[in-house]
């Protein structure tokens, strides 16, 4: 892990490869005039204003409630990716909004930061109805179903496109975590994604913090094993970042990307069940799989892991599947791709019926309980009941007349 620190006194900082070179200090009114908000009231930030003068660059603000010690955390950012082989320096500047300048202001070290603005091929042209807008692709759009896709006038992606996109997040996760830096908001909304080129762009790196930071909790990113109210660590990015991973590869939003990740699914990376399912469902939080044993499995590695293997807590029950998603058992409904991660209504509900009927998923109800309607068994059980009673009545009328 390496040690966050800024550059010397005398030396001279990395070439910043995203083309402007500025002191890493500036001052609110050295930054020229700044346009109107592209995002405000997000976070920690207040507006988020591009530079006019300056082209695809943004000045972050921040709360005016922001920590004198943050302008020092700030600087560590800026100066971390300096301690960095050059491949990963550029690896870390292509993928992530990195922050290049703390913003300072009278009266306050620190009113924000100048950061890159997301490249261009990280935006669509999404359908809505008759309309359609351009906007940043979010890498949630791995986690919906080809119904919703199609609808947007987006492709649908393929395996080899998702494994693509998690190598990419996965790799810049691993840096962070060399780095020592903590990122907790893993989750769909963090990271931009562009279909095009297979790639991943993460923003809000500018929250990150060493070692440790408050949990940004997010609805269905809980970590199980990190109490309410306690810090984010690497553990925790550890478990948020499986679960992020096993998702964009399946498809799949619930529960049911647990039973398709523990079929073991993927031929060519052997490792990679094995190394999701102990960032998800390890007992001891400790004992996760790194940021870089996942990218070492994605990327075809083995799992080189400790002796003895972590324990595992229970995968949680598959809900219910909505009706139009029941498999219908025409023969030509078995997915022509054998991972079962292309589709959300064919592949992977297929996959997690027969993880089900065969044990493999516990706690999972057949495809022939999934079938039922709940609102059907209701009504029959109650149709019994008042036969049952009118036919005591009819027996209690004859008695009282004897």
């Amino acid at each position: 892990m390496t040690d966050l620190h800024p550059v010397a006194d005398g030396g001279l900082p990395a070439v910043d490869p995203r083309g402007w070179s500025l002191p890493r200090a500036v001052g609110l009114d050295d930054l020229g005039p700044l346009a109107e908000p592209i995002s405000e009231h997000n976070g920690q930030a207040v507006a988020v204003r591009p530079l006019t003068d300056h082209p695809g660059w943004l000045a972050k603000l921040y709360r005016p409630d922001q920590h004198p010690e943050d302008a020092r955390r700030i600087d560590l950012l800026i100066s971390a990716p300096d301690t960095l082989p050059e491949a990963e320096r550029a690896t870390l500047y292509a993928g992530t909004c990195w922050p290049a300048a703390r913003i300072h202001g009278p009266g306050s070290p620190v009113v924000g930061c100048v950061i890159p603005m997301a490249p261009e091929h990280y935006r669509a042209e999404l359908r809505r109805g008759k309309f359609s807008e351009r906007r940043f692709l979010e890498i949630d759009w791995l986690a919906k179903s080809d119904e919703s896709i199609r609808g947007v006038g987006l492709p649908r992606p393929g395996f080899e496109d998702r494994l693509a996109a998690c190598r990419r997040l996965t790799e810049l996760a691993a840096i962070l975590e060399r780095l020592g830096l903590v990122y907790s908001d893993w989750s769909y909304s963090n990271a931009f994604w562009s279909p095009d080129r297979r790639s991943v762009y993460l923003i809000d790196v500018d929250g990150c913090r060493p070692r440790r930071m408050p949990d940004i909790h997010q609805p269905n990113w809980a970590d199980p094993l990190t109490p309410p109210g306690s810090d984010a660590d690497r553990c925790t990015d550890r478990y948020r970042l499986g679960l992020l991973v096993a998702k964009c590869l399946t498809g799949q939003r619930d529960a049911r990307a647990f039973y398709s990740v523990s079929l073991s699914p993927w031929p060519d990376q052997p490792a990679l069940s094995e190394v999701l399912l102990d960032m998800l469902f390890a007992t001891d939080r400790e004992r996760r799989p790194t940021a870089a044993q996942l990218s070492q499995a994605l990327n075809n590695g083995p799992y080189l892991r400790a002796v003895p293997r972590p324990t595992r807590g229970p995968l949680p029950p598959v809900p219910p599947l909505p009706t139009h998603l029941v498999p219908q058992p025409a023969a030509d409904a078995v997915s022509a791709d054998p991972v079962g991660v292309g589709s959300v209504s064919v592949g992977p509900v297929t996959t997690t019926a027969g993880a089900a009927e065969s044990g493999t998923a516990k706690g999972a109800p057949g495809a022939a309980e999934q079938k039922k309607d709940p609102a059907t068994s209701r009504n029959a059980q109650w149709a019994w009941v008042v036969v049952i009673a009118v036919i005591l009545l009819i027996v209690i009328s004859l008695a009282s007349h004897h």
